[in-house]
């Protein structure tokens, strides 16, 4: 592992410490400082790092097992969202791109080591020349109305008691409209229409790019599919049940419909 140089970077100003998905922040909303980042690196506890100048970060991910500094905690950055966190998206995208630097290692053409490109958000194979870009998922998530009622819906998947939007991936070959109407019939077993644009969301976890609809009911009883879905309902808008956080594009696709 490279060592970061002591002598500050005029271009990087702000240090994203992660350990999983988790960020570091100090007791006082303040991100960690270069001091604390060169103990990352001294202390051998650094499993990756990059920096952007062009963003003013360094991102550094570091062993699961390492301890939290004094006067610091380690906050989900879903939770930051939610704060309305000054620097949430260079920390997203950090996030987004450590991820990918984990599950980029070795090239999908001949095997060979990956190193960064020197010039674009890129990886590349010595041995072959094969260039590989970050990967970007796109997905659907959907509100569907239906006259003052919304379909939320609780997830097999997830061990909580909230209610959220429908949601998935855009297959190859489909629109963003086909993917939301598949994934109505797939999952609670109806048929939409009107199906409209509300607002997107860069999501890390570890690369959705939510795309958030606006959805009518045209017809059929609701049907889960229970290895994706534990129950749906239809929910008034003024008596909804517990939803997504603040921050999240579920939340303000929910509360937009109040």
């Amino acid at each position: 592992m490279p060592m970061i140089t002591a002598k500050k970077d005029p271009h990087c100003e702000l240090y994203f410490i992660f350990r999983k998905s988790d960020v570091l922040i100090s007791n006082d909303g303040e991100l960690p400082n270069e001091a604390l980042l060169q103990k990352c690196f001294e202390q051998n506890v650094a499993r990756d790092w990059f920096s952007e100048p062009e963003y003013a970060y360094i991102a550094v991910l570091l062993e699961e097992d390492c301890a939290t500094p004094a006067g610091y905690k380690w906050i989900r950055l879903r939770d930051l969202f939610a704060q309305n966190f000054q620097y949430a998206k260079q920390c997203s995208r950090a996030l987004a791109l450590l991820n990918w630097r984990k599950n980029t290692r070795f090239c999908g053409c001949c095997g060979g080591p990956l190193i960064d490109d020197k010039y674009e958000t890129a990886r590349y194979c010595q041995l072959c020349g094969n260039v590989i870009f970050p990967r970007i998922s796109p997905a659907v998530i959907m509100l569907v109305h239906k006259g003052e009622k919304v379909l939320l819906a609780r997830h097999s998947q997830r061990n909580t008691d909230v209610y959220t939007c429908l949601a998935g991936f855009i297959e190859h070959g489909e629109t963003v409209e086909e993917a939301a109407a598949r994934e109505a019939m797939e999952e609670v077993g109806i048929k939409i229409t009107n199906i409209r644009y509300e607002s997107s969301q860069h999501w890390p976890y570890p690369d959705q790019l939510m795309i958030a609809l606006h959805a009518d009911w045209q017809s059929g009883d609701i049907n889960c599919d229970p290895d994706e879905i534990d129950d749906a309902q239809w929910f008034d808008v003024k008596n909804l049940p517990n939803t997504p956080k603040a921050g999240t594009v579920a939340y303000n696709l929910i509360h937009s419909a109040q």
